[in-house]
């Protein structure tokens, strides 16, 4: 198979068919065999404001993104002028002809501080404030400028009135023929993003056809790449695999209020509400599907989860920071009535507003602390795809087995993220069937004589027990008596103890690479694929690393992390925010602190080839703190 290794990154106008683009490519590299993996950054407005997709098509693995790109397709003049920064030598940019004459001046949907930063570059470099002045920066930092007339090869196509509607689709098959994929592959993907959609799907193979004509007249085609054998793989973004996950997990009960990026799990479970179970499981779950209700608020949402969960329903809710915020009193009702509740926490940039729509990951000591009181939960992230799948089972099995609150971590970059998934094990997560009290009637639901603190648990209408958001007894009447209040207290924090004790290691901590290295990085979440790429690529210079990935917060692996850690003569945190929370929790728990901390908070994502240039600067200087500062 021919070897490839590309970054594309592809923009234009939120609204301008960006995702249509960004499917088509993806699709037609997966038809052909080659691993991807892709990233969506978009502004937080309905519709104009510059969005882009970052692309990597790769033979082998492929785990992150790298900087500069291959190829930047510019659907419009905007991306020109807001990926400046971003071009290296080689570098080929697509672009529409007839964009060279728009000015700076025009491009109102560019940010104030960003054009002015623009502004400020090219009048240093005594350049004219128009697509064409950047274009010829571009092109002295290396880049290669391929004008494309757009129009004309739409209307040479197909007879429509509004040219544009097709740009996306141009762009992509321009830029595929390029790369050296065959049409036939770029026009499978097109008819599968629109299904059966005839009269959408017939002008764009044409409009495919005549640009794959238009580049082979114009000798911009590409060798054409061999095809890898075919297999079942699937194209999934974290949000698709927490929602499958989900429901392999038993999911019968969902809520949520629309917010970025969480909102797109719960639209992706409504599509999917009439299941068909696998055989046995209906006998074991209960037939039926899965209910998702869109609540008026997050408090709504989250204690109406906590009230489907005591009817024995397998429950969650899924929000991001702002709706966590508001769903704080509601999870502290649930881990003082030992309530079998998932939150499903997606994190972007804070605090307040923040970036709604870009990466974070500043929730973390949120998490772990959040509700007042203090109560037992579990705290787990995944840090890609196939994660997002196997640990939305996990949390749901969590919660039942241990009756608390279990809050799923998982940042925006991954929510968003596009990668291969070759195949989804549906029996290697077992679903967990909690005990049932014996008898119907009067029974002790908060029960002292359960060693693992973990008490039978009812449902309304089975049985009769009371929930008091106060302090209570056995029965859940509500007490202040001093001796009951330790014993309940006691008895609730044993389930940590025991889960800490249950749960393997390698479901909370993870070592990869030489495991005899002696730089030792650190991270959790999406930085899990980057970090392990760019272990690859600095053990080809000769600096020998490996990863310590944390899946687990609470309970957290001491032992196991201070053991790592202590065995390493350098160890250097990766994260995406400010404070470095994962160091300060390690800290906390085995009271090491690390020695050096790589961490990324413009609300972008981490690429490769910062990770691995980041990793030599500190080991050359020693710095203590390095801020990558990375993207468009």
């Amino acid at each position: 198979m021919t070897k490839l290794d590309i970054n594309v990154v592809i923009g234009g106008p939120q609204g301008g068919g960006i995702d249509t683009s960004a499917n088509l490519m993806s699709r037609a590299f997966a038809f052909s065999g080659f691993d991807i993996f892709s990233t969506r950054e978009f502004h937080s407005n309905i519709k104009g404001r510059h969005s882009y997709v970052h692309i990597r098509a790769r033979n082998e693995k492929v785990q992150g993104l790298k900087y500069p790109p291959d190829i930047l397709v510019a659907l419009d003049p905007d991306t020109i002028f807001e990926h400046f920064e971003d071009i290296g030598k080689g570098t080929k940019i697509i672009y529409d002809s007839s964009f060279e004459n728009s000015d700076l001046s025009q491009a109102r949907m560019i940010m104030r501080d960003t054009a002015a930063r623009i502004k400020a570059t090219l009048d240093g470099k005594k350049l004219t404030n128009n697509v064409k002045g950047m274009l010829t920066y571009m092109e002295s930092n290396g880049g290669l400028l391929l004008p494309i007339p757009f129009e004309q090869i739409v209307r040479n196509a197909v007879d429509d009135g509004v040219p544009n509607r097709y740009y996306n689709t141009l762009g992509a098959a321009i830029t595929l023929s390029i790369i050296g994929i065959d049409a036939e592959s770029t026009k499978e993907a097109i008819k599968h993003i629109f299904g059966n959609k005839e009269k959408v799907i017939s002008p764009n193979l044409k409009v495919i056809d005549e640009a794959y004509k238009y580049a082979s007249e114009n000798k911009l085609c590409g060798k054409t790449l061999e095809m890898a054998a075919s297999k079942t793989r699937f194209l999934l973004t974290g949000n698709d695999g927490a929602a499958i996950g989900k429901l392999m997990g038993g999911l019968r009960f969902q809520t949520y209020y629309p917010i970025t990026p969480a909102s797109d799990e719960s639209s992706i479970l409504e599509e999917h509400e009439a299941i068909t179970w696998l055989k046995g499981e209906a006998e074991t779950l209960g037939s039926g599907g899965v209910a998702v209700v869109q609540t008026e608020d997050e408090i709504s949402a989250v204690v109406m989860a906590a009230g489907a969960a005591m009817t024995g329903a397998r429950s969650a809710t899924a929000t991001s920071g702002p709706g966590f915020s508001l769903m704080a009193e509601g999870i502290s009702f649930a881990g003082m009535d030992e309530i079998p509740l998932v939150i499903t926490l997606y994190q972007r940039g804070g605090p307040s507003t923040g970036l709604p729509t870009r990466n974070g990951q500043s929730d973390l000591l949120f998490a772990l602390n959040t509700g007042h009181g203090e109560f037992p939960r579990i705290v787990i992230s995944s840090g890609d795809v196939n994660e997002c799948i196997y640990d939305s089972v996990k949390a749901l099995n969590y919660a039942q087995k241990y009756q608390l609150p279990v809050i799923h971590l998982i940042d925006k970059n991954l929510a968003n993220t596009t990668e291969v998934v070759d195949g989804i094990d549906v029996k290697r997560e077992k679903i967990y069937i909690r005990e049932q009290p014996g008898d119907n009637g009067i029974y002790k639901r908060f029960a002292l004589d359960s060693k693992n603190g973990v008490s039978k648990m009812g449902t309304f209408g089975n049985q009769t027990f009371w929930l008091t958001g106060d302090e209570h007894d056995e029965l859940g009447h509500v007490t202040e008596d001093t001796v009951m209040r330790e014993a309940q207290m006691d008895k609730r924090f044993r389930k940590v103890e025991v889960a800490a004790a249950e749960i393997p290691i390698e479901e909370r901590a993870v070592v990869y690479g030489d495991k005899n290295a002696k730089i030792t990085l650190v991270t959790w979440g999406s930085q899990k694929g980057p970090a392990l790429e760019a272990i690859e690529e600095l053990s080809k210079e000769g600096i020998k690393c490996r990863l310590l990935y944390l899946r687990m917060f609470m309970p957290f692996p001491s032992e196991f992390v201070a053991e790592v850690l202590k065995a390493s003569s350098t160890n250097i945190i990766i994260e995406s925010n400010m404070l470095a929370q994962a160091a300060q929790i390690i800290r906390m728990n085995t009271g090491i602190d690390m020695d050096h901390k790589i961490l990324k908070y413009n609300g972008r994502h981490v690429t490769v080839d910062e990770l691995v240039e980041a990793v030599k600067e500190v080991l050359k200087n020693k710095e203590k703190k390095l801020v990558l500062k990375n993207g468009a």
